[in-house]
């Protein structure tokens, strides 16, 4: 077998691993699911008949891009807390001293979390199309806005599985996850448009990698503000920049972590 087959069988067998952990422990799935749900709830169907954006008839789909956006950022999220749970309990020290490279380990892991964002996104828009969310754009539109927001997700994984293999343990993983994620979620235009917010607060939520993600979805899928200004083709290639950046950043970071994280 050649290094580079042996390599991919490696890889299968991680993500092999994270998937089936998944499937035994289905409370690491359960809020991401959840959450675009109780959103939805809240805002769109509770608060959506009194929530005015301008240039928006429809409050539901306005909301959906930036709740999928969301979903996926904090299902992504949470590989910090099962990365720092495995070199907590040794794991990370028992697949080092396997004959397997640590970028398949690292691979097939981000591998399974890529899955479990594709179904967080999937229940996030299915829960849009309950509350009256629909593309107006075409399939074409459509598919690369579900592309963008995988691709989102995967840079997200990696980011956090630095963090994991770079935390002292699974709890303060999951503190730094909340201290990083809820401003970047929050500060954003997910749930409004950031021209509506205090003058001191706007440039943030304009700058935040999440408000050019959020943007291009709905410009694809024709749900921005009437008369934003912002194109497809100015909004798209500047979420990729942002997702490009962090996964050139991410993976070497997570790789040379993997090979210094001393043992528990």
């Amino acid at each position: 077998m050649s290094e580079l087959a042996a390599a991919a069988q490696d890889v299968v067998v991680a993500a092999r691993r994270g998937l089936l952990r998944g499937r035994r422990e289905p409370r690491l799935l359960a809020l991401p699911l959840l959450q675009p749900v109780l959103f939805m709830m809240l805002f769109g169907v509770v608060l959506g008949g009194v929530i005015r954006v301008p240039g928006v008839a429809d409050y539901a789909g306005f909301l959906t891009p930036g709740l999928i956006v969301q979903a996926v950022a904090l299902t992504a999220g949470l590989a910090a807390v099962d990365v720092a749970r495995d070199v907590h309990r040794g794991m990370v020290d028992r697949f080092r001293a396997l004959p397997a490279p640590g970028a398949a380990v690292l691979f097939g892991r981000t591998v399974s979390d890529l899955v479990r964002i594709a179904l967080t996104a999937a229940v996030a828009a299915a829960t849009g199309v309950i509350a009256g969310w629909r593309v107006h754009s075409g399939p074409a539109a459509a598919a690369a806005g579900f592309l963008l927001v995988l691709t989102f997700g995967y840079a997200v994984a990696w980011l956090s599985v630095a963090l994991g293999l770079s935390a002292r343990t699974p709890r303060a993983a999951r503190t730094v996850l909340l201290v990083c994620l809820m401003p970047l979620t929050f500060v954003s235009n997910v749930l409004a448009p950031p021209d509506t917010m205090p003058p001191w607060l706007r440039p943030l939520a304009e700058a935040n990698p999440v408000s050019a993600v959020v943007t291009a979805l709905r410009l694809l899928w024709g749900d921005e503000p009437a008369g934003s200004g912002a194109t497809p083709a100015s909004a798209y290639p500047l979420a990729l920049v942002w997702i490009f950046a962090a996964l050139l950043a991410a993976i070497p970071l997570a790789l040379r972590r993997y090979r210094r994280t001393p043992a528990p």
